[in-house]
């Protein structure tokens, strides 16, 4: 009889991730969701962002200015401005965390924030070693999960060392998802990567660090769990249905057509999907 309970509450959580999955698809596609925007209200929200405003935030540090490559990206950067809470979900290669970090750098410069802090979990992928298996130092063991900021920055800032210039004075600061529990992150700007390898507990102690003056920007694909943990429990796809509505919270939803590294993972993507 128990394993019959605990048979039917897998069953339960199972079919809340293939629900949660199915509003996702029928929200990209609905006039009434959050994600749909016509064409003029797009073109008068750029219109609104001038291109000297954007010099401005740059200027004086070794960045450039952020343009948007598609639609949803400006939509990402408008939420992340808007809100305190940001929720970006959808396939690699759109720019969740390229759109993110730039928000994050040209804030630094008008010295609206004092740091970035970059979380992500210690999964990599489905059969990697735990980080504490790893030879070296902590920042050697961490070495591959800060490889994104590496390849982000080489985007956005004009020398090619800023990049270890930012990590090493920790104005980027790297940290494992399991060492942010009792911390308190204060005129700072979160980013917490690669979401879809944390369960639900998991992102709302990244959410109730937010301190005083900060942002947090969760992003993740859902298309990218690595355990089969994070599938009965699935923190980014709870968090985003769960804090959908709430005052300061937004959310952006990436699909195929804002593949932006390589117009051929989009196609590759789909043959996965079918």
């Amino acid at each position: 009889m128990g394993n019959s309970a605990g048979g039917d509450e897998h069953l339960n959580r199972l079919e809340r991730i293939s629900y949660l999955e199915a509003c996702l698809k029928r929200e990209a596609t609905t006039e009434d969701s959050p994600h749909y925007m016509s064409v003029t209200a797009k073109e008068k929200r750029k219109n609104r962002r001038q291109h000297a405003e954007r010099e401005a935030n740059t200027r004086g540090m070794d960045l450039t200015p952020f343009y948007g490559k598609t639609d949803r990206q400006d939509d990402l950067w408008d939420s992340i401005t808007e809100n305190i809470v940001t929720i970006a979900i959808g396939p690699a290669g759109t720019g969740k965390t390229l759109v993110s970090l730039w928000w994050g750098m040209t804030h630094l410069t008008n010295q609206y924030y004092e740091k970035i802090y970059y979380v992500r979990s210690d999964v990599g992928c489905a059969h990697q070693r735990g980080r504490g298996a790893l030879p070296g130092t902590m920042d050697e063991k961490m070495a591959p999960l800060v490889m994104p900021l590496h390849d982000n920055l080489a985007v956005m800032m004009k020398s090619k060392g800023a990049s270890e210039y930012l990590l090493n004075k920790k104005i980027i600061e790297p940290i494992l998802l399991e060492d942010v529990r009792g911390r308190s992150f204060n005129n700072a700007v979160i980013i917490f990567d690669e979401a879809q390898n944390a369960t639900s507990e998991q992102c709302k102690t990244v959410l109730s660090r937010v301190g005083e003056d900060s942002k947090v920007i969760i992003t993740g694909d859902t298309r990218q769990i690595d355990l089969e943990a994070f599938t009965r429990n699935n923190g980014l796809l709870d968090a985003y249905h769960r804090l959908a509505g709430l005052d300061d919270v937004g959310r952006v939803q990436f699909n195929h057509e804002d593949i932006v590294r390589n117009s051929v993972i989009g196609k590759i993507l789909r043959r996965y999907d079918d």
